[in-house]
């Protein structure tokens, strides 16, 4: 079995199954500015790390330039030696009658790369980009002998190398993803509103698993984090299910006594109506008897949400993270949709919540909708936590009759509860209204009941029986 080599971040190397092929040569290609250059050099200060020699070839940059691109990072190169090799001109090979002058540069060219490598006994090599070398090439075939002879040298030499492709050429073809033995792409993606977001896959591994699919990833000052696909089945571990009460007598009564581990729960109604009061409820809830909730803000700002915890449940300090309630603000216009599950994931795994609660799923849907995937994300989503043991926690806003045909509304078919707040007219007063429209795991009541925020939180009372109040109720669901 072929062994591998760390890329310097973890998380991709999660999605190669452990690291690029070693001994072999790899292509990650993308458009300008996609990312090319900084997993390459993150590439080879890894190696450096773990006391690699290490070569980057540079044709499209100076060294400065290089240097410079480190330093923005808060890099440093030292340790890995740049090379820039003069390309031939072609006046030089004026004399030739049977290869082009292009021909002779490409393979000098070529020669020169090779014959560095097998000299500097470079064991990690990367060369940026192959879009100049492409651009000596007179047709497509000579370019790609050309690559194999530089695969084959290089192989020999033992050397594991990764080409930089931006993906200029006018007639790009699939030369370089033939001749290499992985090839990774990198695409940006421009969205309506806020962040670009960043995407990769891995095209081809030969000899090797890997995680398929597209898997978001972010280039920070000082790292590169990517976000491999959730896949639910791979995650699992052993809990015995238990039933989370609310605390409020009337909740837990309509409720059939609490919410499950490992069940999702829906809670909508219109604004206003006391949803993030009641998620909060479950949530300090399950901090009081000694576990931990993650509360992911969408919709709010941190600071609001804090307050509105001291203020209607007298919670004793601002930081709810020593208190078990690990609140995060996500602002929907900075983040991927991969990004916001691995956060949710690390929570999970990391702190060993017992909790997620996102709020709203209204919000949540501007990081997917371009994707049309809300459903199934949710889905593999909704699984992972239940495999992991968490009660999984959906604020969303609603005022019309369910529609399952349309999001979020969809999401009700695939979550295992269903709790509905609304607004109901009691002659000229405007009160509120719970009740369970959905329990998969054991019974409930179908009633009715008053709702109504007070200082402490909110209290749940008897059942509604006047005609009026029903086809209120029942007309803002």
């Amino acid at each position: 079995m072929t062994s591998r080599i760390p890329t310097g971040i973890p998380e991709l190397d999660a999605v190669l199954r452990g690291g690029l092929l070693a001994r072999r040569l790899h292509l990650l290609e993308g458009r300008p500015g996609s990312g090319k250059t900084t997993i390459g050099m993150r590439f080879l200060i890894a190696g450096v790390a773990q006391q690699k020699t290490c070569l980057y070839v540079t044709l499209s940059e100076t060294e400065e330039e290089l240097q410079g691109t480190a330093e923005s990072h808060g890099w440093t190169l030292t340790g890995i030696e740049l090379f820039a090799p003069d390309l031939v001109s072609p006046h030089e090979y004026g004399e030739q009658t049977i290869m082009l002058p292009s021909d002779a540069e490409l393979s000098r060219l070529i020669d020169t790369i090779a014959t560095r490598v097998e000299t500097s006994k470079a064991e990690l090599v990367v060369i940026d980009s192959m879009a100049e070398i492409r651009l000596l090439a007179h047709d497509s075939s000579h370019y790609r002998r050309q690559i194999i002879a530089l695969r084959d040298r290089l192989a020999r030499a033992g050397a594991t190398v990764l080409l930089l492709d931006d993906l200029t050429s006018i007639n790009h073809e699939y030369e370089l993803q033939s001749a290499v033995h992985a090839a990774i792409t990198l695409e940006q993606r421009e969205q309506p509103y806020g962040a670009v977001r960043r995407v990769l896959k891995i095209v081809k591994l030969r000899g090797g698993d890997y995680q398929s699919g597209t898997h978001d990833f972010a280039i920070e000052k000082s790292e590169i984090l990517v976000f491999p696909s959730l896949i639910a089945e791979e995650h699992r571990r052993d809990y015995s299910p238990a039933a989370l009460t609310s605390g409020v007598a009337g909740l837990d009564d309509i409720m059939g006594g609490g919410i499950m581990d490992g069940t999702s729960t829906m809670i909508i109604g219109p604004t206003g109506v006391g949803k993030t009061t009641m998620a909060l409820q479950y949530a300090l809830s399950a901090v009081h008897h000694g576990g931990k909730a993650a509360y992911f803000v969408l919709d709010e700002a941190e600071l609001t949400l804090r307050s509105r915890m001291i203020d209607r449940f007298a919670f004793d300090g601002a930081n709810g993270d020593h208190n078990g309630l690990l609140i995060s603000r996500i602002n929907p216009s900075r983040i991927s949709a991969g990004a916001f599950v691995w956060k949710v994931r690390r929570r999970v795994e990391d702190d060993k919540v017992r909790v997620v609660i996102i709020d709203s799923i209204n919000s949540y849907l501007t990081l997917i909708r371009e994707e049309r995937t809300l459903q199934l994300q949710m889905n593999e989503l909704f699984c992972y936590l239940a495999n992991m043991g968490v009660i999984a926690i959906i604020v969303g806003a609603h005022s019309a009759p369910l529609d399952t045909t349309r999001e979020p509304d969809a999401l009700s078919i695939i979550t295992d509860n269903i709790i509905s707040l609304s607004y109901v007219e009691d002659g000229s007063v405007i009160k509120q209204a719970v009740s369970v429209l959905k329990k998969r795991h054991g019974p409930h009541s179908r009633d009715i009941r008053s709702f109504r925020l007070v200082e402490e939180g909110f209290t749940v009372g008897a059942r509604l029986t006047r005609s009026a109040d029903v086809a209120g109720q029942t007309d803002g669901q």
